[in-house]
């Protein structure tokens, strides 16, 4: 059996991987407003894909959202596939469904409007929508990447993976207004533990990384950490001090090895390596609700047409884990944990 492991970010999205539908499939909950039912959370956004190895979402089915109750409801404003630069539809063979995400504490999510292909933040349970710009406009939603802060209030627009030639945007979402750039030539990796902060990586013309942590106020903290620090393998997180950087490092073969913290304004380790526990392959890091560090991972097995995540809370002091969800998503129906 052939199976694929693949790490989840800030925000994390997985597609149900096959065509065939579930026995005793759980019949979705219907809802009209508010867009949530009171009291609750998403834990993940999804399209069910008949694509088998490549993303196609089966025929009229829209967004779900999966929730923490192990319930889900479907999300007919959002898009479905990407565009192109000119506005068409990108091609499923290109693996591009639209741009969608879910703030870690699962009441917010930010997706592209299907009728105009403006971005949209929605906060539970029945918060008026806050439509943004059509970021796509001009590039394309298959170059746009959105992600949330933990508690939805600030929003990532990253174009081209960062490494264009457009400086990627937050946007405060209670007034729609923009908040910062983020310079081009940076790749964006996420929002700090108070969202107050970018964390970046800028490649050097001396062939080394820089890690960066861009502030809200145009100011911003960088160092040139040894390079297994940015090396692939390595999972980065920043703290609410806008300066201490959580390095994941893994092995080899994918696994969680040692969390060590970095401080970018000193440029040295700050303290020992933690070993970690557990050992889920090519997890990432996150911050979760209250400024909890969290270790995500996703496992996808294409031919059973599954995709499981785990969510541990990490404590970066000792580096040991706890499990606080698990789930799976299966032929396009969530399994109940």
């Amino acid at each position: 059996m052939k199976v694929k492991i693949t790490a989840c970010a800030a925000a994390v999205l997985a597609l149900a991987l096959s065509a065939a539908p579930a026995a005793a499939a759980q019949p979705p909950l219907t809802v009209q407003a508010p867009w949530l039912p009171k009291g609750a959370t998403v834990r993940e956004a999804y399209l069910p894909n008949c694509g088998a190895d490549y993303f196609m979402p089966c025929k009229g089915a829209p967004w779900h959202l999966l929730l923490r109750d192990g319930r889900w409801v479907p999300f007919r404003d959002a898009a479905r596939y990407a565009t192109r630069a000119d506005g068409s539809r990108a091609d499923e063979v290109e693996d591009s469904p639209a741009p969608f995400a879910v703030s870690a504490d699962g009441r917010a999510v930010a997706y592209v409007r299907a009728r105009d292909g403006r971005v949209v933040v929605r906060k539970a349970p029945g918060g008026k929508p806050r439509v943004l710009a059509a970021y796509g406009k001009g590039v394309g939603t298959r170059n746009v990447a959105l992600t949330l802060s933990a508690d939805g209030a600030r929003l990532l627009v990253v174009f081209e993976g960062g490494t264009g030639k457009r400086p990627s945007l937050v946007v405060d979402v209670a007034t729609g207004e923009r908040a910062a750039e983020v310079p081009a030539g940076n790749v964006p990796l996420g929002f700090s533990a108070d969202g107050d902060e970018v964390l970046a990586t800028r490649a050097e013309r001396d062939n080394t990384v820089k890690v960066v942590a861009h502030a809200l106020d145009g100011s911003s903290v960088s160092a040139t950490p040894p390079q297994q620090v940015v090396a692939r393998g390595t999972a980065l997180a920043l703290a609410a001090d806008g300066h201490t950087v959580l390095a994941l490092s893994l092995t080899a073969e994918g696994l969680p090895s040692g969390l060590r913290p970095y401080d970018l304004e000193a440029g040295a380790w700050t303290g020992p390596a933690r070993r970690v526990r557990p050992k889920r392959l090519w997890p990432s890091l996150r911050w979760g609700p209250g400024g909890r560090l969290e270790l995500v991972a996703t496992e996808s097995v294409a031919e059973e047409g599954r995709s499981s995540t785990w969510i541990y809370a990490l404590d970066p002091a000792t580096g040991s884990a706890r499990r606080i969800d698990e789930y799976t998503i299966h032929s396009g129906v969530p399994e109940k944990r």
